[in-house]
C-alpha cells in the first residue's frame, strides 16, 4: 500500500496488505484510459450509481461497495493519470502472495512517476496541457469523494461510504502521492492556468483514515497535538502516518490519556501524580541519559538526585539585586560561565548592544533554570554547546568563555523587582535581535537523534513543545541564527533548511513539505527579509503580510497565563509593552479576568489604526472563533491562539484584497466580493429554524448558491434586531470554487459613502450547487411563488467595500483624533509599514 514511501516508513509497524477486490476480468479493467467520461461513467457501469440528493451518496447495486469503490478510485485513477504510457500495465500494481492471495502494491510507483514527468517533457505542448488539465479535473473529483465520503474528523466518526478502514488509507495514500506529483510535475514544466492546476500539495490531502486516528490514540498521543496536526497538514494522511516513525515525542505517553482536542491534560495529570509542573534538570555524564529529573525546589535549596554526579554545592545562582540595578541603568545583564571553576558571572552589557552573546531559547517547563539559579551540571551542558557552535561556525576558541543570555537567570523573578521585571519584558525584542545566535533546548529533541535526511528532523521540530509555546514565537523569529539541540549534535536551521530543495524535488513522497511545517510556524520565509532590513535600516519594518503570518503561527501556540498573549504578541511586532505588562488585577477565570484580556486584546488593535498602510489582513473578518464584544472590534477574534482548523479557502492566503482601514469607532474596512440578497416573501421569523438559505444570481435561474452555518455557529440567528435591514453574503473570493467556502452573513445597517456598514450574524459555508435535480426543484418552487427559505441574490464586485461591525452612524463622541491619522494616500498591501509611534501616542492621549 506504502511501499514507495518505505525509506521514510522504515520504523512503521503496521498491517499494510490490501486485497485486491475488484474483479480483473471486468471487460474496461486494463483499459488504458483516455477520456474524462471513462472516469465519471464508470460506476454506472458497475452497476452502482449517485443518489443525487445534495450529498452525493453511493446507491447499491450488484457488487460491493468495496468492489466498486477501488475499481473507481483506486485502479481508475490510476489508468487515468499512467494510461497514456507505452508500457502501462495495471498488474504492475498488484501482487500475489504465496497463499495464492492477489494484494495491491505501489512498489513501482516511483517508476511510473518518472516515466510520466519524462514523457510530459517529451510531448507536443496542446497535448501535455489536455492530458494535464484532465488528470487534475480527475485528482480534484476523487479527492472530493474520498475525503467526504471515506475519511473522518476523529475516530469517533463513522464514514459516510461504508468501506473498510484499511481500503479508504489505501485511497488517500495513493491520491497524495499522484496528487503531489501532478504539482510537482506543474512547476518543473512551467504549467500555470488559473483555476485549472493547483501548486499547493499541503491544500489537497485526501483526508484522514480512522485507522489512523485510532493506531494515534492507542499509543497515548495527546488528542490536542493530533488536532493540531490534523489542521496543520490540511487533510494528508502520508503526513499523519509519518507521526509513528517519531520513537520520541512530549506530545505521547500516559500523561496525555486524558487530553481532549482543545485541552491537553498532562499538567493536571502530573499535579495529581503529584509530578511539579517544573522540574529542575541535572545533566549528568556517568548517566545514559542526558537529563535526570530532580524533585521541585525545597525551601531555599535543590535536592540533587542519585544519579547526578556534581559536587555538593551544585547549585549556581544570580543576584537579583544586581540585576535589578543593571536594568534600571537601561542595560542588558549577560551571564559568563567559566566551567573550571564552577563560576557564573553576571556581566553588564550597555544598551547599545557592544558585546557579543548568544541566546538560550526554552519551555520553562523542561526546568532549566528556576528562581534565577541553575544546577552546575546543566551550566556546564550550556558551556560545552557553545564552544559546539563555535567549532561549527569556524570560530577561533576564545580563553574568555562566550557571554549568554537566558531567561530564567536574567529576568528577577523575585516579586519586589516587578518594575524591572517590566523593564527587562520590553528589553527582550532588541536581546532577541541583536544575539549572534540561539540554540534551541526541548527536552523531545534532547532525548532523540538528528535522523536522516530532512524530514525526520523537520518533523520532530514540529511536534516538539518548544513549537506550542508564545513566547518560544518572538525567540524565534527575532534570532538570526537558530541551533536545534539533539542528544547527537546542535543542528543550524540554515543546514537543515540547505537540504530541503533536493528532498523536495522527489516526485514519490510529500514528506519533505508536510515536515516543514516548523519552517511556517516560525515565519522561516520572511526571517531573513525582517534581519536584513534590521541590519541596513537600524529600524523594524515588517512585510505588508506579516500579521497575517503571525496569525497562522500563533494559533496553535499557548501559554500558561491567557493575559500575557497581547504582552507576548507586542514584543514580537515592537510595540511598548508597558500598559500590557502590568500586572494582573483579576482571577484568572474569572469574567472579570477575560474582560482584562479583551481590553488589552483592543489596545493592541487600536494601534494599528494610526498606521500606512494598516496591516491588518482584511482576512481576519472570516476567521473562526469568539470574538471581541466591544464595538467597533466584533470582526475580531478574542485570541490569536485559537485552535481553530483553517476553512477552505484560507482566508488570509487569498491573493491581495486592496487595504484595510482601521477606525476606532465604526469596524474594518475591507474590500470582498459578495451578495446582497433580496427577499421574495421570505419568511425572517423562522430563520434560526432553517437549516440552509438558497438563492438564484439572476434571472435565468440557471445557477444557485446554498448558505448554511459554518460549524462554529450551528444556526442562524432567531432574534429580529436586523428584521428592517438588508441581508448579504460577504464571500473572500469569486467565483466560489471549492464544494463549499467559508463566507459571513451580515445585516447592512446603512451604506454612506459607497462603504456598506455591516454586522455580522454567521459565519458560513457557500457552495455553488451542482445537483441538476436540486436546482429544477428550486426553480420550479421559484416559479410557483414558493419562496420560504429563499432570496434573490445580486452579484456584487469585488471592489465591494465593508465597513465590519460598525454603528450605522458615528458616534457623537467620534474621536477626531481617528480620522486625523487616516492615511491621505492608501498604499498598496504590498509595501512595507513601519510603526507611527507619535500617532499611536496621539490617539492614547485621546
Amino acid at each position: 500500500m506504502w511501499e514507495h514511501l518505505r525509506d521514510d516508513y522504515n520504523e512503521f509497524t503496521f498491517p499494510d496488505k490490501v486485497p485486491l477486490l475488484c474483479d480483473p476480468s471486468e471487460p474496461s479493467f486494463g483499459k488504458k484510459a483516455s477520456k474524462l467520461c471513462d472516469f465519471f461513467q464508470l460506476p454506472a457501469r458497475l452497476g452502482w450509481s449517485f443518489q443525487e440528493n445534495g450529498d452525493r451518496s453511493l446507491e447499491s447495486g450488484t457488487k460491493t461497495i468495496d468492489d466498486v469503490v477501488q475499481r473507481w478510485l483506486y485502479f481508475e485513477v490510476i489508468a487515468q493519470v499512467f494510461g497514456h504510457l507505452p508500457d502501462y500495465n495495471w498488474e504492475d500494481f498488484v501482487k500475489r502472495d504465496r497463499s495464492d492471495t492477489d494484494y495491491i502494491t505501489t512498489k513501482k510507483l516511483p517508476r511510473y512517476l518518472e516515466r510520466w514527468l519524462d514523457s510530459e517533457k517529451k510531448s507536443e505542448a496542446n497535448e501535455r496541457k489536455s492530458r494535464l488539465i484532465r488528470i487534475q479535473q480527475v485528482l480534484d473529483r476523487a479527492r472530493c469523494y474520498v475525503s467526504q465520503h471515506c475519511a473522518v474528523p476523529s475516530r469517533e466518526d463513522k464514514a459516510t461510504w461504508h468501506i473498510s478502514d484499511l481500503l479508504a488509507l489505501s485511497l488517500m495514500i495513493l491520491g497524495e502521492t499522484l496528487t503531489r506529483a501532478l504539482s510537482l510535475i506543474q512547476r518543473k514544466l512551467g504549467f500555470r492556468i488559473e483555476g485549472w492546476c493547483s501548486h499547493d500539495v499541503r491544500s489537497q490531502g485526501w483526508g484522514y483514515s480512522k485507522l489512523i486516528l485510532q493506531k494515534l490514540d492507542d499509543d497515548n498521543w495527546c488528542a490536542k497535538a493530533i488536532h493540531m496536526l490534523q489542521a496543520l497538514l490540511r487533510g494528508n494522511s502520508i503526513g499523519l502516518v509519518y507521526l509513528f516513525t517519531l520513537r520520541s515525542s512530549s506530545s505521547k505517553g500516559p500523561d496525555h490519556e486524558q487530553c481532549t482536542a482543545t485541552v491537553c491534560k498532562e499538567m493536571e495529570i502530573r499535579k495529581i501524580q503529584k509530578k511539579p509542573k517544573t522540574e529542575q534538570y541535572h545533566y549528568c555524564q556517568s548517566t545514559t541519559s542526558d537529563f535526570c529529573s530532580g524533585p521541585e525546589y525545597a525551601v531555599g535549596q535543590i535536592k540533587k538526585p542519585p544519579e547526578c554526579t556534581t559536587d555538593k554545592d551544585a547549585h549556581r545562582s544570580v543576584d537579583g539585586r544586581r540585576l535589578a540595578d543593571i536594568i534600571n541603568r537601561g542595560n542588558i545583564p549577560l551571564l559568563q560561565y567559566r566551567r573550571a571553576k564552577r563560576d557564573l558571572q553576571v556581566v553588564e552589557m550597555h544598551q547599545s548592544f557592544d558585546k557579543s552573546y548568544a541566546i538560550f531559547s526554552h519551555v520553562w517547563t523542561d526546568g532549566f533554570g528556576r528562581n534565577n539559579g541553575m544546577s552546575s551540571c546543566v551550566l556546564d551542558m550550556f558551556s560545552k554547546m557553545l564552544e559546539k557552535v563555535a567549532v561549527q561556525r569556524a570560530v577561533n576558541k576564545s580563553a574568555v568563555p562566550e557571554l549568554f543570555w537566558i531567561d530564567t537567570l536574567a529576568i528577577p523573578v523575585d516579586p519586589k523587582y516587578g518594575t524591572e521585571r517590566r523593564k527587562a519584558i520590553k528589553q527582550m525584542h532588541d536581546i532577541y535581535t541583536y544575539a549572534k545566535y540561539t540554540i534551541v533546548l526541548d527536552l523531545s529533541l534532547m532525548r532523540t537523534t538528528v535522523g536522516p535526511g530532512y524530514s525526520s528532523p523537520a518533523m520532530k521540530i514540529t511536534m516538539s513543545r518548544w513549537m506550542t509555546r508564545l513566547w518560544t514565537l518572538q525567540e524565534a523569529v527575532l534570532s538570526k541564527n537558530l541551533f536545534f539541540c539533539f542528544s547527537d549534535r546542535l543542528l543550524p536551521m540554515a543546514q537543515l533548511e540547505d537540504m530541503f530543495p533536493e528532498e523536495d524535488s522527489d516526485l514519490q513522497s510529500c514528506i519533505p513539505s508536510l515536515a516543514r511545517i516548523y519552517h511556517a510556524g516560525i515565519l522561516g520565509e520572511i526571517r531573513p527579509k525582517i534581519h536584513e532590513e534590521f541590519r541596513k535600516k537600524e529600524c523594524w519594518t515588517a512585510p505588508a503580510d506579516f500579521l497575517a503570518l503571525v496569525w497562522k503561527a500563533t494559533q496553535w501556540r499557548s501559554t500558561a497565563h491567557p493575559i500575557q498573549e497581547t504582552l507576548s504578541l507586542a514584543t514580537l511586532l515592537n510595540q511598548d509593552t508597558d500598559s500590557f505588562a502590568n500586572p494582573e488585577r483579576t482571577t484568572e477565570g474569572t469574567d472579570e479576568y477575560q474582560q482584562e484580556c479583551d481590553s488589552r486584546m483592543v489596545e493592541l488593535l487600536s494601534r494599528f489604526a494610526a498606521m500606512s498602510p494598516c496591516p491588518i489582513p482584511p482576512g481576519m473578518i472570516f476567521l473562526p472563533g469568539p470574538r471581541l464584544s466591544k464595538k467597533a472590534f466584533g470582526w475580531a477574534p478574542r485570541s490569536w491562539l485559537s485552535s481553530h482548523e483553517i476553512d477552505s479557502p484560507d482566508p488570509l492566503s487569498l491573493p491581495d484584497q486592496g487595504n484595510t482601514r482601521l477606525s476606532l469607532t465604526q469596524g474594518l474596512e475591507v474590500q470582498y466580493p459578495g451578495f446582497l440578497l433580496h427577499d421574495l416573501g421570505f419568511d425572517r421569523k423562522k430563520l434560526g429554524m432553517r437549516e440552509a438559505i438558497y438563492f438564484p444570481t439572476d434571472s435565468t435561474l440557471l445557477e444557485w448558491y446554498r448558505v448554511q452555518p459554518a460549524h462554529d455557529t450551528p444556526r442562524f440567528p432567531k432574534d429580529q434586531t436586523f428584521a428592517s435591514h438588508d441581508l448579504a453574503i460577504i464571500v473572500s473570493r469569486m467565483p466560489v470554487i471549492d464544494l463549499k467556502e467559508t463566507a459571513l452573513f451580515v445585516a447592512v445597517k446603512e451604506v454612506f459613502g459607497g462603504i456598506r456598514y455591516v454586522e455580522i450574524l454567521n459565519r458560513v459555508w457557500i457552495s455553488r450547487e451542482e445537483n441538476p435535480k436540486m436546482m429544477q426543484n428550486w426553480r420550479d418552487k421559484h416559479r410557483e411563488g414558493h419562496h420560504e427559505a429563499m432570496s434573490a441574490g445580486e452579484r456584487l464586485l469585488p471592489t465591494t467595500k465593508w465597513c465590519v461591525d460598525g454603528p450605522s452612524h458615528p458616534d457623537s463622541d467620534f474621536r477626531e483624533m481617528a480620522e486625523e491619522f487616516k492615511p491621505t494616500q492608501l498604499r498598496g498591501r504590498h509595501n512595507h509599514y513601519t510603526f507611527d509611534q507619535e500617532g499611536i501616542k496621539a490617539l492614547e492621549r485621546s
